[in-house]
């Protein structure tokens, strides 16, 4: 079942408490760690030993969207970390039928994620995840990181730019990402709040996958 699909089907499902919680992960990531490519080879990975997951990123966007009957390009500034000030919100409510405050936004995309980590078996990359599900059992929480010329260097290689636009680009992104995880939570995500963290210069992709499916094994197994 394609990805899309199989997140409409999930989300569409009567909430139901199962017989067993099933896990979930969600990965944080600095820029340039390829969080995306290792939650695909993650899925992968499971199948192979007869687990069903999916991952999920942009689909959070689409499903909150869709929930708060407005087009996606409306809350992409939460995606972007960004908060409306009052005058934003007032301009905003005066000039459109379809305004949604922010702090309904934010709400909207919170259910959509802590219902899609209550369904079990799905891997949230960013998103703010890791704070927006903190509070919710069995889950497994990763962060990607790596040191800051590593990331340039990669990004380089896959995106063929050049160094002084990477280097903006990992820079603002990194800010972004900090500030999209305490738009979710008061406090600042620490990092005893992760099962792992995973330097990516030490390891491979292929690596960082056993990595994440091992500890996966152990959590389940307690």
């Amino acid at each position: 079942m394609e990805l899309v699909n199989y997140f409409d089907y999930r989300f569409n499902q009567p909430i139901r408490k199962p017989k067993k919680e099933l896990p979930f992960i969600t990965i944080s990531r600095e820029t340039g760690c390829g969080a995306s490519k290792i939650a695909k080879l993650l899925v992968k990975e499971l199948k192979t030993r007869g687990q069903k997951w999916s991952y999920v990123d942009k689909e959070i966007l689409n499903e909150s969207a869709k929930r708060l009957k407005i087009d996606k390009s409306k809350i992409e500034y939460v995606f972007d970390a960004v908060q409306k000030t009052h005058a934003d919100e007032i301009l905003l409510a005066l000039s459109t039928k379809y305004y949604k405050s922010d702090k309904a936004v934010r709400k909207v995309i919170a259910d959509v994620v802590k219902h899609t980590a209550s369904e079990g078996n799905v891997i949230i990359v960013g998103r703010g995840g890791v704070s927006i599900t903190s509070e919710l059992k069995n889950g497994i929480h990763i962060r990607l990181s790596a040191p800051r010329d590593w990331r340039i260097e990669s990004l380089m290689s896959r995106k063929k730019k050049l160094r002084e636009d990477i280097i903006s680009r990992i820079d603002e992104s990194d800010k972004m990402r900090e500030r999209m995880i305490t738009l979710f939570k008061k406090d600042k995500v620490l990092s005893n709040q992760f099962d792992m963290e995973i330097n990516c210069a030490k390891f491979t992709k292929q690596q960082i996958v056993e990595l994440i499916a091992k500890v996966l094994d152990l959590k389940i197994s307690v």
